[in-house]
């Protein structure tokens, strides 16, 4: 096992965080040397660059973000297990808390349908736009993202984070009620071509309008630019252009004094959502995208039936075949024995950045070995350590966290059930360290030999003991996305 410890794990968020090896010094964790000659070991140990010094700074590499990723999942399951040892119950049935970054206009109250939909699993919500959630979900802050995908964002780096299409949505035109070709059912983007445009820069659709004014030529006369459709909504209802905004957006006060046709060349708008397949086991994650495609089309049938009837609608599934639960009123009770309350589990937002646990992830092998073996002499011996010292280590270990780790039976020496509930909450995070660390090893060995590597680093796949996770987690992704255009043959 890869012995990485707190000290690198908080080494690593500081630069994350701070982008400067001078917040490490004052922090007071270590002098701005120390932390630089601490890196530079790391980096030599794994032989991989795990960050980048420019000018304007120092910030973590691709693979620096995955190892940061890796160890504060260590440290937040070894931290879990520490201060949940009481819990009676198996340590794998854990209530995960997942962090889901979604774009602003779908986050209102999609906490409620969330815990409504999925009562194995609590949703945490962060909201933003799409350029946010997705460098959230690259930087491994969130463990889940789902929003819309754009001509110039490039293919996902996670190469182990499981990408499902939600929904590919057509763009349709705003024109005010009164312009000449309002009356028409379907416009040519070429007949717009002369036409005042109010143009998106900032947001979901920036670079899609970009993507449909290089169709024509002569560039098209923008007459505003907005940071939302909302904004360009209002602006074409007071007649001062045409816009490119989506099917849904329209809000009822803006409707008398628009319309909405759609195109004969089909600009589209993809939807996507990826999670992390240790956090989201794959029959949710199905679901999830299942529910979202559900909620799309009642939302389309909603807001614009005109759109959710036409042949241009993307095809979806059926809706979910799970029920909602109904919310049980407040103050009632449930007849019978109640069971005990879950054990919630964010591994992300578990460890705090002081803590004084001593447990480090090298323990954990020293735990694995003396539970092969079944005895501290032969343990010893393993662990290139005299016994007595193997003891003391024991004991100073112990006493650090207030519980018991190994005790003496007649065939030797034996882990305690804290010790065991330990290594069984830490299992799936130590093997993604291992699996990370050897992938980067392996991307470094072939590099030194002039072979090119066959995928940019991320966090590794599924431990072993889940191959579905694992054959999910390998599917093949394009890095080309969105905004596929095709115009009629004329």
């Amino acid at each position: 096992m890869f012995d990485l410890r707190r000290s690198d794990v908080a080494l690593l968020q500081a630069v994350s965080d701070h982008g400067s090896l001078h917040a490490v010094e004052r922090g007071g964790r270590m002098t701005q040397s120390s932390a630089s000659r601490r890196l530079i070991k790391l980096e030599r140990r794994l032989r991989t660059p795990l960050v980048s010094r420019s000018s304007t700074g120092t910030e973590l590499t691709e693979a620096g973000h995955a190892l940061l990723n890796a160890g504060r999942r260590l440290v937040g399951a070894i931290d879990f297990a520490m201060a949940t040892s009481h819990h009676r119950t198996d340590s794998r049935e854990r209530l995960p808390v997942v962090q889901f970054a979604v774009g602003t206009e779908r986050a209102y109250g999609m906490a409620r349908d969330l815990a409504d939909r999925f009562p194995e699993a609590v949703f945490d919500v962060v909201p933003g736009d799409s350029r946010d959630v997705w460098q959230r979900f690259e930087r491994y802050a969130v463990d889940a993202a789902c929003g819309w995908e754009t001509t110039r964002r490039p293919g996902l780096r996670r190469s182990e984070a499981l990408v499902r299409n939600v929904v590919d949505e057509p763009q349709w035109v705003a024109l005010p009620r009164d312009h000449p070709l309002a009356r028409q059912e379907t416009l040519d983007l070429h007949d717009l071509a002369d036409a005042e445009w109010v143009a998106t820069v900032g947001g979901d659709a920036c670079d899609d309008q970009g993507w449909a004014f290089s169709l024509l030529s002569p560039a098209p006369r923008v007459s505003f630019t907005v940071r939302s459709q909302n904004a360009a909504l209002e602006l074409v209802g007071r007649g001062y252009g045409v816009a490119l905004v989506s099917p849904l957006s329209p809000e009822p006060e803006h409707e008398p004094s628009l319309v909405l046709r759609p195109l004969r060349q089909r600009l589209v708008r993809r939807l996507t959502m990826a999670v992390d397949p240790l956090v989201v086991p794959l029959p949710l994650a199905h679901e999830l995208c299942a529910w979202l495609r559900y909620g799309y089309a009642q939302r389309a049938a909603k807001r614009n039936p005109v759109y959710a009837a036409s042949a241009s609608f993307p095809p979806l599934a059926e809706g979910p075949g799970r029920p909602l639960r109904a919310r049980p009123e407040a103050g009632a009770s449930s007849p019978g024995a109640r069971g005990p309350l879950p054990v919630l589990l964010s591994e992300l937002h578990w460890t705090g950045p002081d803590s004084d646990n001593p447990f480090e992830a090298e323990h954990l092998h020293l735990l694995r070995v003396i539970d092969r073996i079944g005895s501290l002499n032969r343990a010893a011996a393993t662990l290139l350590v005299t016994q007595p010292a193997l003891t003391r280590r024991i004991h100073r270990l112990e006493k650090g966290c207030g519980l018991p780790l190994v005790y003496s039976t007649a065939r030797g020496t034996s882990l305690s059930a804290a010790a065991r509930r330990l290594l069984d909450c830490t299992g799936p995070a130590e093997s993604r360290l291992d699996e990370l660390v050897g992938r980067m090893r392996q991307i470094a060995a072939a590099q030194s030999a002039g072979v090119p590597a066959a995928s940019p680093i991320g966090a590794p796949v599924a431990p072993p003991e889940t191959p579905s996770r694992t054959a999910a987690c390998a599917e093949e992704r394009s890095n080309s996305v969105s905004a596929s255009v095709t115009s009629p043959a004329r």
